[in-house]
Formats: structure tokens, sequence, C-alpha cells
């Protein structure tokens, strides 16, 4: 794939990647081992990342909105290590990208981006915020998520600098058990978890303003996400991103805020 880059920009972004995704590992940069779910459970990062080597020379294109290029730090090749992290990546330049992390308990939400043509301005959370458990039973859906509206606390950056806080209110996160579902796109149809991120709610959990989900296919990655609003007391589709064309390239990951990661 053509990037419009001077080589050396490039390695620099190289160097950026490394060097952040160590730091958003909190881990070392050298071999690390490899991470186990118990028996009768499944890794959820067999669902929000593409499968290797796939995901090194390939991404999930625009059916109708951005791509996904999916980067995993470390890269242990078909495992995945105890704890690290990985960037969804919606455009060849390197950005905007969505910041995930993950340790032997969840799949976490740290920062995404605001404009999306600045990547020093994004969104991030006060603390990273749980959006699944790591390991799923097999065959089920993943145990509810229950967080209060200090924990969904964020801060708006501009200029890799902190302008201002909020907070989502209270936040329910969901997982579903597995299904094949068509993507619409070359794939076909995968195995399918959906992760319904419910926020604005109420300290009941219920009443919630917004709901989003992502469509998360076995090996395959983000496919699919939409947004729906409580339009009276009903919830509405208001977007849908269709992100299911298997196709080949690359982006080179550009973090230039260390706030970002």
């Amino acid at each position: 794939m053509s990037f419009n880059f001077p080589l050396g920009v490039i390695r620099l972004r190289h160097i950026y990647l490394l060097l952040a995704l160590a730091l958003l590992s909190g881990m070392p940069m050298h071999a690390q081992s490899s991470f186990t779910c118990p028996a009768a459970t499944e890794d959820m990062l067999k669902y929000f990342v593409m499968a290797y080597p796939n995901r090194l020379t390939h991404y999930m294109g625009p059916g109708n909105a951005n791509p996904v290029y999916t980067t995993v730090e470390p890269e242990l090749g078909a495992k995945y290590a105890a704890a690290g992290g990985f960037l969804w990546i919606k455009s060849s330049a390197g950005y905007p990208w969505d910041v995930k992390v993950f340790d032997q308990n969840y799949v976490y939400d740290r920062s995404t981006e605001l404009n999306w043509n600045d990547p020093t301005s994004f969104k991030r959370f006060t603390s990273d915020l749980p959006m699944s458990h790591r390991c799923v039973t097999v065959g089920a859906a993943g145990k509810t998520i229950y967080l209060t509206s200090s924990q969904s606390s964020y801060g708006f950056y501009s200029s890799c600098q902190k302008t201002q806080t909020a907070n989502l209110g209270y936040v329910r996160n969901e997982i579903t058990a597995a299904a094949v579902r068509s993507t619409g796109g070359n794939l076909g149809s995968v195995k399918t978890r959906y992760f319904n991120y419910y926020y604005g709610c109420n300290s009941s959990y219920a009443a919630c303003t917004d709901e989003e989900v992502y469509s998360l296919g076995y090996q395959v990655g983000l496919y699919k996400w939409q947004h729906y609003q409580k339009q009276s007391g009903k919830f509405v589709l208001v977007q849908t991103s269709n992100i299911n064309e298997f196709d080949e390239g690359e982006a080179t990951p550009y973090l230039p805020c260390s706030s970002s990661y």
C-alpha cells in the first residue's frame, strides 16, 4: 500500500507505535508468554481483533464507512498475551483510532478520536472502561458489566492536553452468545458476538439514552457498528457503519500524544 509520507516519517511512526504500545500494555517489549482461557471459555480477543497473520496484511474495508486496520501489542502470532493492547485504525494515514487494552480479566476501552483530521485531539477515559470479560463461556452470553457515572468519566483533549471532563452516566455492557450471522460483505457469514454498550442510564441501569452495537466476528474483528438513541421511550437506529469488506492493505499507526495511550 502506498503512503503519503516520507520514509523517515514512516519509520518514526513505527518507533511511536512500539513505544506507545509498550506503555499501553504496561509490559516490556521483550518476548512474553501467551495466555490461555480456562476450559469451556474462549478468549474475547478472538472476536475483537482480526486473526494472525491476516491482520498484518489485510483490513476490514468500508461498506459505507471507515475501514478498520488492526494492530496488537505484544504481537504473539496466533496467541495473545496476558496483558497488552490493540488499535482499531480508521484510515490508511494511521489515524484516527480507537485504543483498547486488555488483561487477564477484561478487555477495556481507553481512548478514541475527537477530531478525525487531528491526531492530537481525542477522548480518553479517566480509568480504562471494561467492555467485556476477557474469557467468556463458550456457547453463552458474557456476564453483564455495570459501571457507575464516576467510572465512566472521560476527558476531552486538544493538542495532547486535557481541556474538560464529562461522563457517560451509568453504563451497562453486555456480550451476547455467539451465533452465525451474515456480514453483508465478501466474508459471507461468520460466528459473531454482539457487544451491546448502553450509556446515559439511570442508577438502576435502565432508561438509557444511547445504545451502541458492535458486531464482532470470530477471527475477523469489528465488521459493523450501529448507534441507537432513545426517542419517545424507544431506541431508534440513527447510524449504521458497515465495515464488511475483507481487503488487502496495511496502515502504520500514528500516535503523536503519549496522553492518548
